[in-house]
C-alpha cells in the first residue's frame, strides 16, 4: 500500500522473493504510478487503496506510507482482515495505537512495525554478549541514530504527515532499548530540539532504565554525520557495533570487543534483514499467537510518548 523509494528498494523485493508469501499487487494513489511498480515487479497495479483492501485475494498488507497516515488505512485494513506490516513509527501517539490495535484484537490479525534490523543474524551475537558474561555484568547500553539534513520537502520534515526525529530515529532508540532491556522501561529523561523553519523536532536525546538497574542512553536526529551505533558497557569489557541498524545486504558487520589491556575485532557474516522480516511474519501470520506483538507495539508507543512528555516539560 504505497510505492515509497524506500518500499521500491528493499522490502518490495524482498517480498517478491520470500518463499512464505506471494507478491499479488501493488497500491498507489494513480493507475500510472500502480502500473509502473507493478511492471517492476511483476504483479498486479491498483489505483486507489480502498480497491486494495476490498481483494479477497490479499491476505497481508505492506504499509510504508507516512505514520500520519496510520491510524486511518491501518484501521481500514485490519477492518478489512488484513495483516499488516507497517513502516515505523507504527502511531503517533499511544491513544492512536490503542485504538489501531483493539481493530486488530477484534479480528485477531498480525500488527508488526517494520524494524527489520532485529532479524539480522548480528543481533543473535550481539544479545548474547548481552546476557553472556564475556562483558561481565552489563549495566549501560548506549545507541546512537542520525544522518545529515534532509531535503525540507521530505515528508519527514511535516508535522501534518507525522515528521520529526522522534517518530523516526527515535522510534530505533526507543526499539533498541526495548530488545536489549525488555519492555516496561522507565523514561528517566529526554530532551527535543525543534527546527524553527517546520516546528518539528529535529534531534533529541533520552534515558531508560529496567527494573533491573540496567540503564539505556540514546541520542538520535537529522542533523548527525551519519550515526548507525550500539555500545554494551559491561563490569569487565565493552562491545560496539559499527552499522547496527541499516547494514546492506552484502555487508559483514563488525563487533569491536575490548577489554583492560586488549580488543578484538568480530567480523560477522553477511546477512539480509529484508528477506528475513518477511520470512518472519509469514511464519508468525502462520502461528497465529500475535497477542506478544501487540503488546510490543502499545509499549513501543508509550515510550515514544513519554520521552515526548519529558522533553517537552
Amino acid at each position: 500500500m504505497g510505492c515509497s523509494s524506500f518500499a521500491r528498494r528493499a522490502m518490495i523485493p524482498a517480498l517478491r522473493d520470500c518463499d512464505g508469501a506471494e507478491l499479488v499487487a501493488v497500491a498507489s494513489r494513480s493507475q500510472d504510478k500502480a502500473d509502473e511498480v507493478a511492471g517492476e515487479f511483476g504483479c498486479e497495479g491498483v489505483a486507489g487503496y480502498d480497491a486494495l483492501l476490498s481483494r479477497d485475494d490479499v491476505d497481508a498488507v505492506y504499509m510504508p506510507l507516512p505514520t500520519g497516515l496510520h491510524e486511518q488505512w491501518c484501521t481500514e485494513a485490519l477492518r478489512a482482515g488484513k495483516h499488516l506490516l507497517v513502516e515505523k513509527s507504527f502511531a503517533e501517539g499511544y491513544a492512536s495505537a490503542e485504538r489501531m490495535l483493539d481493530v486488530a484484537r477484534e479480528n485477531n490479525l498480525l500488527v508488526f512495525e517494520n524494524f527489520q534490523f532485529q532479524t539480522h543474524g548480528q543481533w543473535a551475537e550481539i544479545k548474547r554478549y548481552m546476557a553472556g558474561g564475556e562483558l561481565g555484568d552489563v549495566h549501560l547500553v548506549r545507541s546512537t541514530f542520525g544522518f545529515p539534513p534532509l531535503p525540507k520537502d521530505n515528508f519527514r520534515w511535516n508535522k501534518g504527515l507525522g515528521g520529526g526525529a522522534l517518530l523516526d530515529a527515535g522510534a530505533y532508540m526507543a526499539k533498541v532499548s526495548q530488545l536489549l532491556l525488555g519492555t516496561g522501561l522507565e523514561v528517566l529523561a529526554a530532551s527535543l530540539q525543534d527546527d524553527e523553519e517546520t516546528g518539528v523536532d529535529k534531534y533529541g536525546e533520552a534515558m531508560f532504565r529496567n527494573d533491573a538497574g540496567q540503564v539505556a542512553q540514546v541520542a538520535f536526529g537529522f542533523d548527525y554525520f551519519y550515526q548507525c551505533r550500539v555500545e554494551l558497557l559491561g563490569t569487565v569489557g565493552k562491545l560496539s557495533t559499527n552499522r547496527v541498524f541499516t547494514a546492506p545486504p552484502g555487508f559483514e558487520p563488525v563487533l569491536l570487543v575490548e577489554k583492560q589491556g586488549e580488543s578484538e575485532e568480530l567480523t560477522l557474516p553477511a546477512d539480509n534483514h529484508f528477506d528475513n522480516m518477511w520470512r518472519w511474519f509469514a511464519s508468525e501470520v502462520e502461528a497465529g499467537n500475535f497477542a506478544e506483538h501487540w503488546d510490543v507495539l502499545l509499549d513501543q508507543a508509550r515510550l515514544l510518548e513519554e520521552m515526548r512528555a519529558k522533553a517537552r516539560a
